[in-house]
């Protein structure tokens, strides 16, 4: 084989350089996706806690809902409580999915909101009750079932009073968890809907404040 036929049956110097160059590249890109792409979150972590957390706060949400929905005959009531149902049930469905791709259980390792560590929330209730007594409240905001019982009773004329006030005092809980998830949570998704939930229920706490003005109602009973 003459000198020239060899050259052109073997790759050429730059060849060579121009492969081990792309090769580099490729193996810096995938170095750099492994050390700057965020963790799985733990079963103790921020993000795990606030699904778990946030998952039962909006279940309530969506049961106080419905049943304004099927009672009232306000219009305002039936597309703010159709609303708040729909997002809700959206968002609980986001929250299990994020579980089931961090591969970690539905069920929290430990108490209700440990996640948010000392803050003013930590506590699993705002009162003295037991766990299955009619005036216990599993989380901050959430409604006792004594409370669930009244607006489960409330005739189609008096149901909106009690479902608004009930709301109020339970969007104010979930904009603070949400606000605590958003300010200490890594994940981006997570931080992206906390974020959503707090602009979301402050402006439907506005709502709320007015339509209880309209019903000539206070916001405590």
């Amino acid at each position: 084989m003459t000198t020239a036929a060899a050259r052109r049956g073997r790759p050429s110097r730059t060849a060579v350089a121009a492969v081990a160059a792309c090769g580099a590249a490729v193996l810096a890109l995938l170095v750099g996706w492994w050390v700057f792409t965020p963790d799985t979150p733990e079963t103790d972590s921020v993000e795990a806690g606030f699904a778990r957390d946030m998952s039962e706060h909006h279940a309530q949400a969506v049961e106080m809902s419905l049943t304004a929905l099927q009672t009232s005959d306000e219009r305002d009531i039936d597309l703010l409580a159709y609303d708040i149902a729909t997002t809700q049930a959206t968002q609980i469905g986001m929250m299990q999915g994020w579980l089931e791709q961090w591969d970690l259980p539905s069920a929290r390792p430990g108490p209700r909101m440990a996640w948010m560590g000392d803050g003013p929330m930590d506590s699993p209730s705002t009162d003295e009750a037991t766990p299955g007594s009619a005036d216990y409240r599993p989380m901050p905001g959430m409604a006792t079932p004594a409370e669930m019982q009244r607006l489960e009773s409330a005739s189609p004329e008096e149901v909106a009073v009690p479902f608004l006030r009930l709301m109020i005092t339970h969007h104010e809980a979930g904009v603070d968890m949400a606000r605590a998830a958003a300010q200490t949570a890594d994940a981006p998704e997570v931080t992206r809907l906390a974020e959503a939930m707090v602009n979301g229920q402050r402006s439907e706490i506005e709502l709320m404040t007015r339509l209880l003005e309209e019903h000539e109602a206070d916001i405590s009973p």
